[in-house]
C-alpha cells in the first residue's frame, strides 16, 4: 500500500512507474496489492525513481506504536515526509514545532 500511496502523491499511473522501474504493469500492481514482494532491485528502482528512502516502504512499528492508522492517514504521513525533506534546517525546525504544538493538543483539538 505503501507503494501506491508514493505513487499517486507523485500523480503516476501504474503503466509510467512500471516503464520507469523496468517491470511489467501487472507486476506493479501486484505489488500495490501486496500479492508479490519486491526484490532488492526493484526496492532500488522504486526508491530512487519515486525520491523515498528504501526504508519508507516498510513498516518498523511495534504494536504499541499505535498501529491502526487507516490508508489515507498513511498517506498523509508518507506526503509529510516527502514535503519535510526537501525544508532547510531552519525550516524543518519549524514544522517540528508546529507539530509538536498540533501533537499537544489532543485528537479532538484540546490541551
Amino acid at each position: 500500500m505503501r507503494i501506491r500511496a508514493i505513487r499517486k502523491l507523485r500523480g503516476l499511473t501504474q503503466e509510467e512507474l512500471a516503464e520507469r522501474i523496468e517491470r511489467s504493469v501487472e507486476a506493479v500492481s501486484n505489488l500495490e496489492r501486496g500479492k508479490s514482494l519486491p526484490g532488492f532491485e526493484t526496492l532500488e528502482g522504486l526508491s530512487r525513481f519515486l525520491d523515498v528512502p528504501i526504508r519508507d516502504f516498510f513498516d518498523f512499528r511495534t504494536d504499541d506504536d499505535g498501529g491502526g492508522e487507516d490508508a489515507h492517514h498513511r498517506e498523509l504521513l508518507t506526503g509529510l515526509m516527502r514535503v519535510a525533506r526537501r525544508l532547510q534546517t531552519r525550516d524543518l525546525a519549524i514544522a517540528l514545532d508546529q507539530i509538536k504544538a498540533l501533537a499537544r493538543r489532543g485528537p479532538n483539538g484540546q490541551r
